[in-house]
């Protein structure tokens, strides 16, 4: 096999996190072999540590390891973007687990612990750089989405799957969906009326447009209700219709991105 260009996707931060020191240098070398710079951690704790110095890519991440496994890792690694999900700079690790392939772990459980991918051990080179390049096409796909619907929302939601039970995720983004467009329309109702009862149902109907596309990310909606809100204090009814369009443009955006993820969950 030849190893991979240099070029955008080869320049992508990688850290592997593997306990045993062979099986560090085997997923070094092969990485390097594919053309991919990467630096090593041996627990999920050095893991931790060295996601705050470099915000990595791609994190390669044993399973079972001393002090904090892969599962624990991970799941701190979620807490942690959800967290910072507010700041400009804020952004989702693809994180892909290497699994022992046996009961202990399985595929379920390492996307219920928030990883996106996984490769058995022994880890052979295509099988790894098809994950890579997975991981890559994923990040460069949504990236525009990404600033549509905040991932780091999307990835909790997914995390309150109970076992046994279906995942919540595509019923709340249905939900959403009955509601939003209602939410807004009750908006538009209302500064068309501009009666006394307008300010009252304006706020109401903002407020909880605003609290629904928040908790399924929709961040840009939440903001242009909070326009809207900043609007009507100002008395400014009449310049509500531009932010009423705006925010159904941005909603019929919102709606195609949750649309592409429910179809994702169903695969």
């Amino acid at each position: 096999m030849n190893a991979a260009p240099v070029n955008a996707a080869t320049r992508a931060r990688i850290l592997v996190a593997e306990d045993s020191p062979l099986n560090l240098q085997v997923a070094l070398k092969q990485l390097e072999r594919l053309g991919f710079a990467a630096d090593g951690a041996t627990d999920g704790a050095q893991a931790l540590a060295a996601l705050q110095r470099v915000p990595y890519d791609i994190i390669l991440m044993d399973c079972q390891m001393p002090e904090l496994n892969g599962y624990e890792a991970t799941w701190q690694i979620r807490e942690r973007e959800r967290a910072q999900a507010a700041e400009p700079s804020a952004k989702r690790t693809y994180i892909i687990a290497m699994t022992a392939n046996t009961q202990t772990d399985s595929s379920q459980k390492c996307l219920e612990a928030g990883m996106d991918d996984y490769i058995s051990k022994p880890v052979e080179l295509p099988q790894l750089e098809a994950a890579l390049y997975r991981g890559l096409a994923e990040r460069a796909s949504t990236k525009g989405r990404e600033a549509v619907v905040d991932p780091v929302v999307i990835a909790g939601l997914r995390q309150l799957r109970m076992p046994g039970k279906p995942g919540p995720l595509n019923e709340l983004i249905d939900l959403y969906l009955q509601e939003a467009p209602r939410q807004l329309e009750q908006i538009a109702s209302a500064a068309s009326r501009n009666d006394e009862s307008s300010l009252a149902q304006i706020f109401r109907a903002s407020a909880a447009l605003k609290g629904s596309s928040s908790n399924l990310g929709a961040r840009n909606v939440a903001a242009l209700c909070d326009e809207m809100e900043q609007t009507v204090r100002n008395w400014s009814l009449a310049d509500l219709p531009p932010l009423i369009d705006r925010t159904r443009e941005e909603l019929n955006r919102v709606r195609s991105v949750l649309e592409q993820i429910k179809t994702e969950e169903k695969d």
